[in-house]
């Protein structure tokens, strides 16, 4: 789980990298950059409702307490310890970009900037 939720914490970098790329070429093209916007809305409110599902289920059966966490040692404890911290910041990090991309969608600053 901590690894899946990882590669895509990490996977999500190249993409606000094509996405600024995008709004320099896009107007050349002709395609609105409202389309890019949502896309990326609809696919991060997705994952973010798949990584809250997730920590849901980890905290329904107790795997995110204190005392289920402290019962394992060495790398397992290591293990889930990462794991935690993981959904919770991949869970903060995807809340951010989802606010990110409806706060683009909303107010649409390229229509200020582009002719």
């Amino acid at each position: 789980m901590a690894f899946v939720s990882l590669f895509f914490i990490f996977l999500l970098w190249p993409v606000w990298i094509v996405m600024i790329a995008l709004a320099f070429i896009l107007p050349w093209l002709g395609m609105a950059l409202t389309t890019v916007a949502a896309i990326l809305l609809a696919c991060n409110a997705g994952f973010l409702a798949l990584l809250l599902f997730i920590r849901h289920k980890w905290k329904a059966t107790g795997r995110m307490d204190k005392g289920f966490i402290d019962g394992y040692a060495g790398w397992k404890r290591y293990a889930l310890l990462a794991v935690k911290v993981l959904l919770t910041a991949g869970v903060i990090w995807e809340i951010l970009v989802v606010l990110v991309c409806a706060g683009l969608l909303i107010l649409q600053p390229w229509n200020a900037i582009l002719p």
